[in-house]
């Protein structure tokens, strides 16, 4: 039986997984692909074209400098921190071929409500990531208390009112992640009755 192109659409979907820095290697995404990673982000649902999010891509020559950024947030955060703990946080910056964070930026009109705003800018980044598996590359959002640092936030050019929602690793898969624990879909889906 021949794979129709929606057969292989809903086969990439079903196969997306999150796959961890440590399973990620170089090459990256070159700078077209990450361009056409951004463009399934702008396919997201979003009403009224509010684009409440935004993406900041660190480039090669910045990551010692954004390694240093996650030392001392990390150190901020756990003044005993030891030696390893201190690698893993830098690690977190150089160790993927291309890094991004992903920051959401709610627009305040009074027509979209917020929480469609959130939903839309959770939209793109599930578009992202899986626009980055069907070219063959590995993904995953980090988030955590390090996106909540004041002091990183500035340095990132956060704006008060906008949120660091996670840091984006995308990469080559340089080994496979653990098998898929499967979710029986009646967890999330039930039929109303009255």
């Amino acid at each position: 039986m021949t794979m129709t192109k929606d057969d292989a659409l809903l086969a990439t979907m079903l196969s997306r997984r999150s796959i961890s820095p440590r399973r990620q290697a170089w090459p990256g995404p070159s700078a077209a692909q990450l361009r056409q990673m951004v463009q399934a982000a702008l396919r997201a649902p979003d009403h009224g074209r509010k684009l409440p999010w935004r993406l900041i891509e660190f480039d090669d020559s910045r990551r010692a400098e954004l390694a240093q950024l996650f030392e001392d947030e990390k150190r901020r955060r756990t003044p005993d921190a030891g030696a390893q703990d201190i690698e893993r946080a830098r690690a977190h910056a150089t160790q993927t071929p291309a890094m991004l964070a992903f920051v959401v930026r709610p627009v305040p009109d009074g027509k979209v409500p917020e929480h469609e705003q959130w939903l839309s800018a959770g939209a793109a980044l599930g578009n992202l990531l899986l626009a980055a598996h069907a070219m063959g590359f590995g993904a995953i959002v980090l988030s955590g208390d390090r996106c909540k640092d004041e002091i990183l936030r500035r340095s990132l050019g956060i704006a008060p009112e906008e949120t660091l929602a996670g840091f984006v690793s995308i990469g080559t898969m340089a080994s496979p992640p653990p098998p898929v624990v499967p979710v029986d879909v009646e967890r999330v889906l039930s039929t109303w009755t009255p």
